[in-house]
């Protein structure tokens, strides 16, 4: 006979998870944030490092687990990314 999962246990480890994930959050942007900050002061254009911030993203992707919920953030951002777009680009 198979048992049925505590629902009460099953909600405690999924907030437990949950405040992990979120300060691991905080230190990851942290780092990030230092990898810019310091991108900067080399005076790198703001778009080399976008553009390397993309690479690493799509490294970080590749190398991982797929998600829907990245995949739904990633559309997500793209439109973001489209909407604010000046109308002349950089060439």
């Amino acid at each position: 006979m198979s048992q049925k999962p505590d629902n009460k246990a099953t909600i405690a480890q999924q907030a437990i998870i949950a405040g992990v994930d979120a300060s691991d959050l905080v230190r990851a942007r942290a780092a990030v944030n230092s990898g810019v900050q310091s991108a900067q002061k080399e005076w790198i254009p703001t778009h080399l490092i976008v553009s390397a911030l993309a690479l690493e993203l799509q490294d970080q992707i590749s190398a991982g687990e797929h998600s829907n919920e990245l995949s739904i953030y990633l559309r997500r951002l793209a439109d973001f990314v489209s909407a604010n777009t000046p109308p002349t680009g950089r060439h």
